[in-house]
C-alpha cells in the first residue's frame, strides 16, 4: 500500500485511512476484496493497534469497508465509492439530476502562467507554464458555463482521452488522482464581454457568475485551478458552482 510518513503533522490513523480510501476510489482495491488484517497493517506500517483500529473504524462508518465477523474487512460493494471525496464534478452532478450534459472543447494548449493564483498554486513546479483546458458545458441543449482548467503541462497526454466527458474521471482513471479538497478563492458577479456572451448565447453586458477554485488530491497535493463563468438566469445550475 505504500509508505506512511511518520514525520508529517497529519495523524497516522488519518494517513492510513486516506491511503486505503484512495486505493478504493482509484480501483486498486476492488469491491468485495479483502482488506489486510489489523495485525498485518500494524506490522506493515509499524503502527499501534489503536491507530489501525481508528482508521478502520472511520472507513466503516463512512461506508468504504464492511466488517464480517470472523472473516475480516472487505471493500464495500458500491459504485458511489468511485466518486470524488468532497468534490463532485459537474458531469456527475448533472447525471444524478437526469440532465443531458454535453461539452465543447474550445482550447487545449500549453500557455505561460499569467495569474497570481496559478503562480501560488503551482509554486514554480511547472517552469512558468500551465496546460489550459477550456470547454463549454451544455445542459439539456443550453450552454450554462464556461469552464477553464489549468493543469501541469505534464498532463498534455490527456488529449488522448475523451475531453468532452468527465474531467474528474480522466484524472482518476488515467492519473490515479482523486480530487478531494477544494478552496474557493473568489465568487463574484461580472458582466459578459463579447467572448463570454458568444459562448453562453447571451447578450453582451448580461450578468454572469465568475468563480475561481483550487483543487487538491486526497494527499493535499495540487491538481488544478479552475475558473468558471456561469449564466445567472437558471438557479438549477448555479448551485453546482457556488
Amino acid at each position: 500500500m505504500g509508505a506512511i510518513e511518520k514525520t508529517k503533522a497529519t495523524p497516522l490513523y488519518l494517513q492510513l485511512k486516506n491511503k486505503i480510501k484512495r486505493e478504493i476510489r482509484t480501483g486498486m482495491l476492488k469491491p468485495g476484496e479483502k482488506i489486510p488484517s489489523e495485525a498485518q497493517l500494524q506490522k506493515e506500517y509499524g503502527m499501534s493497534r489503536v491507530t489501525v483500529r481508528n482508521a478502520m473504524a472511520e472507513l466503516e462508518v463512512e461506508g468504504y469497508i464492511i466488517k464480517v465477523q470472523g472473516k475480516g474487512s472487505f471493500v464495500a460493494q458500491s459504485d458511489m465509492l468511485r466518486l470524488p471525496i468532497g468534490v463532485t464534478s459537474f458531469t456527475e452532478d448533472a447525471r444524478m439530476q437526469g440532465v443531458n450534459l454535453t461539452s465543447r472543447v474550445v482550447k487545449f494548449q500549453i500557455e505561460d502562467i499569467t495569474s497570481d493564483l496559478d503562480r501560488e498554486f503551482f509554486a514554480g513546479k511547472t517552469e512558468g507554464k500551465v496546460l489550459v483546458f477550456k470547454r463549454i458545458r451544455i445542459a439539456d441543449g443550453v450552454p450554462v458555463t464556461i469552464e477553464e482548467n489549468h493543469l501541469s503541462p505534464k498532463m498534455l497526454d490527456m488529449q488522448e482521452e475523451n475531453l468532452e466527458g468527465s474531467f474528474y474521471e480522466i484524472l482518476m482513471n488515467r492519473y490515479h488522482l482523486v480530487p478531494s479538497n477544494k478552496g474557493r478563492r473568489s465568487v463574484k458577479i461580472i458582466f459578459a464581454d463579447e467572448e463570454i456572451a458568444e459562448y453562453l448565447n447571451l447578450s453582451v453586458g448580461t450578468p454572469v457568475i465568475s468563480s475561481e477554485m483550487c483543487v487538491f488530491d486526497i494527499s493535499g497535493e495540487p491538481i488544478h485551478t479552475v475558473r468558471d463563468w456561469v449564466r445567472g438566469d437558471n438557479d438549477r445550475f448555479i448551485r453546482w458552482y457556488i
